[in-house]
This record gives C-alpha cells, structure tokens and sequence, in this order.
C-alpha cells in the first residue's frame, strides 16, 4: 500500500469547482483542503505503478496546471522498486555511476510553478 500527499496547481481559480469536481471520479483520491489555485489531496495504491498512474491521471484533468508530490509512504519498497516500470534512459542515468551530477542537463521550467 503507497500513501502520497499531492499539491494540485491550478491554471486560475475558475478551475477550481471543475476540478473538485473531476477529483471526485478518481478512485482513492481524497481532497483534503482547497483555496485559490491550490488543491491539497491524499492518494492511495497498491503499488508504485498505480500510484504514478494516478499522479498522470490527476496531471492530465483540464484546468491542472502541475502536480506535486509532498509526501510518499510504500510498504515495501524494495518489493515495488523490482516491479516499476521505468524507461531505459531513466534507468540508465539512475544506475550509470560514471554519470558526473554537471553533465545532467535539466530542460525543465519551474519559475513559473514557484510563486
């Protein structure tokens, strides 16, 4: 069992009943508190698989700007890390030890999600 506490951005605050709403169609979703352009929520899972399928499926409802993750709790997570479905690249940087921390190159934005 995977517990994992979420910070739900929103694009404006018109989003915002729409996306309670939307919430409320995703099974072990539970929105804790809500104010503004932030939704504050607890996911549950059996496995690591499912909970990141539930942060994409949280990711992908209209009017969500971005997803945080605050907080994970796993059971087990040595038994889940032998099940997770991760891309070769990302494996490869992950368990490549001559991959120097400067020669990893990071072509995200956050500026925007920092307010």
């Amino acid at each position: 069992m995977n517990i994992s506490s979420v910070i739900i951005n929103l694009k404006n605050e018109s989003f915002l009943g729409d996306v309670l709403a939307r919430l409320k169609g995703v099974s072990e979703c539970e929105v804790v508190t809500s104010q503004n352009t932030k939704i504050i929520a607890v996911i549950t899972a059996d496995d690591v698989n499912a909970e990141v399928a539930k942060f994409r499926e949280i990711e992908a409802i209209d009017g969500v700007s971005s997803v945080a993750m605050v907080y994970a709790y796993q059971e087990d997570i040595e038994f889940d890390k032998d099940k997770l479905d991760i891309g070769q690249d990302v494996a490869e940087i992950l368990q490549n030890e001559t991959i120097r921390a400067e020669d990893i190159v990071y072509n995200g934005h956050v500026g925007a999600k920092v307010k």
